[in-house]
């Protein structure tokens, strides 16, 4: 895994980033998650990251906003690279709900917080 992930940062490190490249990579590293891991929300949203990017021309789900499409991908990227953190998993989560056009309440990131303490 670490390595398709290098390869995708080293994509996106490129002035001018092939799409179907980053596109083929994000394929390669959900077979990875499908082959190797129990982990079908991340599957799944390897999957929206790339038919995302196919349909638009760019990856379009911006949760830095601070950040371009390039670095909110590659943080999507960095954060499936340690998936086990308990704090990459709960931003991970939140990008899932973004993905999927889900808006959470406050009360119940509030309960969700409580629970895990």
């Amino acid at each position: 895994m670490k390595e398709i992930v290098a390869k995708i940062k080293a994509e996106l490190a490129l002035e001018s980033y092939s799409n179907e490249k980053i596109v083929e990579l994000l394929q390669e590293l959900r077979e990875f998650f499908k082959a190797h891991l129990n982990e079908p929300g991340l599957v799944r949203m390897i999957r929206l990251a790339y038919e995302d990017i196919e349909a638009n021309g760019d990856y379009s789900f911006i949760f830095l906003e601070e950040e371009d499409s390039r670095g909110n991908l590659e943080y999507l990227v960095d954060l499936l690279a340690d998936y086990n953190n308990k704090y990459n998993r709960e931003e991970l989560r939140e990008i899932r709900d973004l993905m999927e056009g889900i808006e959470r309440e406050e009360e119940d990131e509030e309960e969700e917080d409580e629970d895990e303490a």
